[in-house]
């Protein structure tokens, strides 16, 4: 059964970000890392990388979080 859902799960994601989109490299990063250090990563512009992670969220790919008081993004699945 985990197997199972392990691989919908890994299908879903696949359907939702496409390889090689700006989507994906962004979910790639939401480790634990700040939209500043993503920003500063991808070299994009801050506004660009927030509407990216407001809409992997929108998604349910990912999720923002209060760690050692600073928001982090980490991915769901």
């Amino acid at each position: 059964m985990l197997l199972t859902r392990a691989t919908e799960i890994e299908e879903a994601k696949k359907k939702l970000l496409r390889d090689e989109s700006e989507e994906k490299k962004i979910y790639d990063l939401c480790d634990g890392k700040s939209t500043e250090e993503i920003v500063a990563i991808t070299g994009k512009t801050a506004g660009s990388v927030r509407g990216t992670l407001s809409t992997l969220r929108q998604k349910g790919l990912i999720k923002t979080v209060e760690r050692d008081g600073r928001k982090v993004h980490e991915q769901r699945f």
